[in-house]
């Protein structure tokens, strides 16, 4: 039976339409990337790091481990014993191919200066790992930028597996990408990517909107995106007396640093992980502001990190509460301070191993002895644990956020993992 003349048009009319008003990715472009933040090594950097070198696993949103550079692995029940198996036809920016001998150098370097002795084995495609004690985290520890595999050539230039090749390096002013055409999961859309370090301008494709006194002036039809939040910025003490601590927690009113300082980006923070990491920092939130403590104490000095305007204008903030509360509270730069400002980075998705890495930063890894990933309620137990010690007061947790130009397409995909890293495989650009 034939369709009347109408009914086909309607029914191309149907099929057309979606395609009439999509825009196809493109191949090829250059993404030019603002950061105001500098580096002297391409591999210090978290968000940038991953263009061009790879993990063998990694964390997914909801920090599960996905397979990487490594298909399959399996342990012994003591957990000392660990053997993975190397993705295959996997190469080098330099065309070397990924096999278990060019992986270890690079790895065993960076699980040593953790675990101290290991020892790796490797033959083929199989990468055997033995500890002389159980490592139950060893699967996060390798989906961190720290145990990336990568070799150096000759000029000190980073070889890695990514999507993107270094094509030229000047230490904390400008980095230059090329597209990697052999990568195993397929080439990027973009051709190039350029880095410029240490920047204030607005004039990139990508580039990021620091938290600062300073206000950037944005290009028309910017749009504006920001990730969970994912740092910390909190006060850590050694020796300030207990009592001391805990009426200078109270008495901080995050509500002006949120609202003001951080132009409502940012969360209170009573807890050391964030809510959407944790679940429970909710359970933290202080009953409300103390004032007219008749406290007895001398002068405290409060250290912030030096050039950091935003941590400054937050130090000024905390002493104007403190005195309130009757404790004199002296911002400075100089380093010996009673009171210091810490500014903490989330590494992961995995909120186990990121307490137990912040109790290590906090010099108090006991604490969280009785942390069991199994049990979300040990979780709890182990953050109550760490702030009862009289030694962290949360502030503010902050996000990453970044101002993208109308040509950039495709952004929501290059931001995973809470935002920790810039996946730009997937970014095209207009001509």
């Amino acid at each position: 039976m034939r369709l009347h003349a109408w009914a086909w048009l309607a029914l191309s009319s149907l099929l057309l339409s979606p395609l009439a008003g999509a825009t196809l990715p493109r191949y090829g472009g250059t993404l030019t990337v603002e950061l105001s933040s500098t580096w002297n090594s391409v591999e210090s950097s978290a968000a940038i790091a991953p263009l061009v070198t790879e993990t063998l696993v990694r964390l997914n949103e909801n920090g599960e481990i996905e397979p990487m550079l490594a298909t399959a692995w399996q342990r012994d029940a003591d957990r000392k014993r660990w053997r993975f198996s190397l993705r295959p036809r996997v190469v080098f920016h330099d065309s070397e191919p990924l096999t278990a001998s060019t992986a270890a150098p690079s790895l065993i370097a960076a699980l040593k200066k953790k675990y101290g002795d290991v020892n790796i084995t490797a033959g083929g495609q199989a990468l055997v790992l033995q500890f002389d004690r159980a490592v139950p985290d060893l699967l996060t520890e390798l989906a961190s930028p720290r145990t990336a595999i990568f070799r150096t050539s000759d000029k000190n230039t980073l070889i890695g597996t990514g999507p993107f090749r270094v094509t030229a390096w000047e230490p904390s002013h400008k980095l230059t990408l090329a597209a990697f055409d052999d990568y195993w999961a397929g080439r990027p859309f973009l051709d190039s990517v350029t880095v410029n370090l240490g920047t204030t301008r607005a004039l990139g494709d990508v580039f990021d909107i620091p938290f600062s006194q300073t206000r950037r002036v944005l290009p028309e039809r910017t749009r504006i995106w920001s990730s969970p939040v994912h740092e910390l910025i909190a006060l850590v003490s050694d020796n300030v007396q207990p009592e001391v601590f805990d009426a200078l927690a109270l008495a901080i009113d995050r509500v002006p640093i949120v609202n003001v300082l951080a132009q409502r980006r940012a969360e209170a923070a009573f807890g050391l992980l964030p809510q959407w990491l944790s679940g429970y920092a909710f359970l933290f939130a202080a009953p409300g502001k103390q004032m007219g403590s008749q406290l007895r104490t001398g002068p405290l000095t409060l250290s912030y990190p030096a050039n950091d305007g935003f941590a400054r204008s937050i130090a000024e903030r905390i002493a104007l509460n403190a005195r309130d509360a009757g404790i004199i509270l002296q911002p400075t730069t100089n380093a010996g301070a009673a009171v210091r400002m810490v500014r903490w980075q989330l590494e992961s998705t995995d909120a186990a191993a990121e307490l137990v890495r912040l109790s290590t930063m906090l010099g108090m890894l006991d604490r969280a002895n009785s942390l069991n990933p199994a049990k979300p309620e040990t979780l709890y137990e182990a953050e109550r644990a760490l702030l009862d010690a009289h030694r962290v007061i949360p502030i503010v947790h902050l996000p990453e956020v970044y101002g993208i130009a109308p040509r950039v397409h495709n952004w929501e995909t290059a931001q995973k993992n809470g935002g920790f890293v810039l996946h730009l495989d997937n970014i095209w650009v207009d001509p």
